[in-house]
């Protein structure tokens, strides 16, 4: 064997080493293209293992050494792995591969990530599609605000596109599947985020039309995000509806939201105002060990206190 295969193959051996597999890395990409066709074939053939380190180093050395062919001729092979733990091993080397493909932002790049995402979401993946701003890649973000892996990948996808991907977070907020009576846990997930996502880019009149059916949605969450939407609208009796439902959703809305729910209700005063007096006087009316201890009671105090100066 030639010497210097036998040393690329020395060095291939040596990435499943905890101490110097990431030297390893470093040396084979100073081998040069001489250990492209040696890592291609331990990554494409090699076997796959429950620890995924030594083929994402591979990944990893092969990106140093340019092989983008290499890498995307990798992602977009169908692999067929019945084991659940051999399979999520591997896929935490197609996310390697997904990312450092980001280095090549073309069109081949583009689509192969696209391709990939639409057989099975990969967050490397979408942190890629995010990278190259691209309305096209909407669809896949689409989708991944539903995987609890990919989701904060595609809201920065999002957030990069910016006003293009109104729209589509509209159509997405408003749309439960396969139903409003039986919506998924995913699907109201991918709902929230939509509308979270739209809280921060803003929205407009049109927009507003589109989304004032969830006025009533039971998610408290959703209850915030219309509170917020219907603070930028002109129409007292809109506003006065969203200042109720929020407050009757208070009890059940997450800590993480408390800061947005006071900021809303206080953006739509004066119609809040009666609202908030309401739900006070009836809060004040329990004993008082209940008071005490009445969280939502406090914040409306506070924000009652608020509105009056």
């Amino acid at each position: 064997m030639d010497p210097c295969a036998e040393e690329i193959q020395r060095l291939i051996g040596a990435l499943e080493s905890l101490v110097d597999g990431d030297l390893a890395v470093e040396q084979l990409a100073a081998c040069g293209p001489a250990a492209i066709p040696h890592l291609r074939e331990f990554l494409l053939h090699g076997r796959v293992r429950s620890i995924p380190q030594p083929r994402m180093r591979a990944v990893e050395a092969l990106a140093l050494l340019g092989a983008k062919a290499v890498l995307l001729e990798y992602l977009t092979a169908v692999k067929t792995i019945p084991d659940a733990q051999l399979r999520m091993s591997e896929e935490a080397v197609e996310n390697t591969a997904a990312r450092k493909l980001s280095a090549w932002p073309d069109e081949e790049v583009f689509e192969a990530l696209v391709g990939v995402c639409r057989r099975h979401l990969l967050p490397g993946a979408i942190e890629s599609l995010a990278k190259c701003e691209r309305p096209e890649a909407i669809p896949c973000f689409d989708r991944a605000l539903e995987d609890d892996f990919c989701r904060a990948a595609a809201e920065d996808g999002f957030r990069k596109l910016g006003l293009p991907a109104r729209p589509a977070l509209v159509f997405s907020g408003v749309k439960p599947l396969p139903d409003s009576e039986e919506e998924t846990p995913s699907s109201l997930r991918r709902r929230r985020s939509a509308l979270a996502l739209l809280s921060e880019i803003g929205i407009d009149e049109e927009n507003w039309l589109e989304l004032r059916g969830l006025l009533s949605d039971p998610d408290p969450e959703i209850a915030v995000r219309m509170a917020q939407f219907a603070g930028g609208t002109g129409i007292p009796e809109e506003r006065s509806v969203a200042a109720a439902h929020l407050i009757s959703a208070l009890p059940q809305l997450p800590w993480y939201l408390w800061k947005d729910a006071e900021t809303a209700l206080r953006a739509l005063a004066p119609e809040s105002a009666p609202w908030i007096t309401g739900e006070i006087a009836r809060r004040s009316s329990a004993p008082v060990i209940r008071r005490a201890a009445d969280e939502t009671l406090r914040m409306l105090l506070r924000i009652q206190s608020k509105i009056a100066k």
